[in-house]
């Protein structure tokens, strides 16, 4: 996705970890840059929209790419089984 200068100036939201709730597509390219696919960036956004953006304690989320690095770390460390996951 490219943005103009122009447009730059008006979008609120330019992906910063700190940014909360993220862009699905800001998600998605940290996704791909830790070379996963968008099923699993989509399943990471959805989980957390259901949630509110709040961790499962109940605090809200303050910088989504913390929690994305973990969730990445998981995925890969679990062999990308999504129960134990979503446990973790």
């Amino acid at each position: 996705m490219e943005y103009r200068r122009t447009d730059l100036n008006k979008k609120t939201n330019l992906g910063y970890g700190t940014e909360v709730p993220p862009l699905l597509d800001h998600v998605k390219i940290v996704f791909d840059q830790q070379e996963l696919g968008e099923k699993e960036a989509v399943e990471f956004f959805d989980h957390f929209e259901e949630s509110g953006w709040k961790t499962k304690t109940g605090v809200s989320i303050k910088n989504w790419k913390q929690v994305a690095d973990q969730w990445i770390w998981n995925l890969k460390k679990t062999g990308f089984d999504k129960v134990a996951l979503l446990k973790a």
